[in-house]
């Protein structure tokens, strides 16, 4: 009888491990989600976040536990069971997932919920169960609070990639990540830190009546040296910015925008388009140039597209944009040798020598005084 009652509570773990584990199991294999893989024989999961509280379960070695909070001593973590959330001592699990956004025990989290905004002014509410409030723009900077979704705080700075939002709260000003939190208002009047300095629209000069432009309609633009998410960025434009419209891609995303920085490319799918557009020319789809062969002296782009530049430098404006395979006849070297004067269908520019493939007598080019 002995046996048989061990046989039933040995069974008994067996069943309870098996409901543990499909449901955290098939959750936590779907993207990053912050888990606990218990590895002891046996762990007890506590109603409290220290030995001295009492058990509400005990699970067995290998179970998943997803995690919904850190102790304040980083070693005890709150977890989902099959019996309700309870806490287990981190050192006899090994932790999954990324961690960096789970709410820490005792940090203040009742700020401003649900508070009203005037009209346009730039806020964020948060749109996850809970949110971390940092002292700074990243992942690795103290928790100044936890914010419960729904929350609503006024924002007054961005990084300059989007990636943080600096918000004002009860406990103090911090940053929260822009992904689980939903932008309301008007950004275009915001701080923007770091990276390239804000662009504000064109060159200060009025759009004319019927010229297509585009409006951004998100918090803030890259506007980037190429069409594509490959090229530098330029500058960064608010919501609400609105730039002429120069050319259009031949995949009809990116368009070349003016702006008091020069041209440059944005995507279109963040921008509403307003004006006629009927009158705006395609960039070159077809490489130019391909008859050029022998000992002329030429630059077959390798890249998806290049900038021609009006002089041997990244700082001078675009003259036109060229698709990879382009073929141009080289004119000319700058001092250093690092940029070419090409002739194409454009006229002339400067192209940077690190993305083309220099091809025929090298002898026959000399610097350009």
């Amino acid at each position: 009888m002995v046996q048989s009652g061990r046989l039933k509570q040995v069974l008994l773990l067996v069943s309870l491990s098996l409901l543990l584990l499909a449901l955290p199991l098939s959750a936590m294999a779907q993207g990053n989600t912050p888990h606990l893989v218990v590895n002891t024989s046996y762990l007890n999961i506590r109603s409290g976040p220290g030995i001295g509280y009492g058990v509400i379960t005990t699970v067995p070695g290998g179970t998943v536990l997803p995690v919904t909070m850190i102790g304040a001593d980083r070693t005890w973590f709150e977890v989902m069971s099959d019996m309700g959330t309870g806490w287990v001592n981190s050192n006899y699990a090994i932790d999954r997932g990324y961690f960096g956004d789970v709410p820490r025990q005792g940090t203040p989290s009742n700020l401003a919920s649900g508070m009203d905004m005037p009209a346009g002014t730039a806020h964020v509410v948060v749109n996850t169960s809970y949110l971390n409030l940092r002292s700074g723009p990243g992942a690795s900077y103290d928790v100044v609070a936890v914010l419960p979704g729904g929350t609503t705080l006024e924002a007054d700075a961005m990084l300059y990639d989007g990636s943080w939002i600096r918000v004002m709260s009860s406990a103090g000003n911090g940053f929260v990540r822009s992904s689980y939190v939903a932008a309301r208002g008007n950004f275009a009047g915001i701080t923007i830190l770091g990276g390239p300095e804000p662009i504000h629209n064109t060159s200060g000069t009025a759009i004319p009546a019927g010229a297509p432009y585009v409006v951004v309609n998100t918090s803030y633009l890259n506007v980037r040296t190429g069409p594509g998410a490959g090229h530098s960025i330029l500058g960064v434009v608010p919501g609400g910015s609105e730039l002429a419209v120069v050319m259009m891609a031949p995949d009809g995303v990116w368009y070349q925008v003016e702006t008091s920085r020069g041209t440059g490319w944005v995507n279109s799918h963040y921008t509403v388009g307003r004006g006629n557009f009927s009158g705006v020319s395609m960039m070159m789809e077809q490489p130019q140039g391909t008859a050029l062969t022998g000992p002329t002296p030429r630059a077959v782009v390798n890249t998806s597209y290049l900038n021609i530049r009006s002089g041997p430098g990244a700082g001078h404006s675009i003259v036109a944009t060229v698709p990879g395979g382009t073929v141009l006849r080289v004119m000319g070297l700058s001092r250093g040798h690092g940029w070419y004067k090409v002739m194409g269908d454009f006229g002339e520019g400067w192209l940077n020598n690190s993305y083309v493939v220099f091809r025929g007598d090298f002898s026959r080019v000399s610097v350009v005084q």
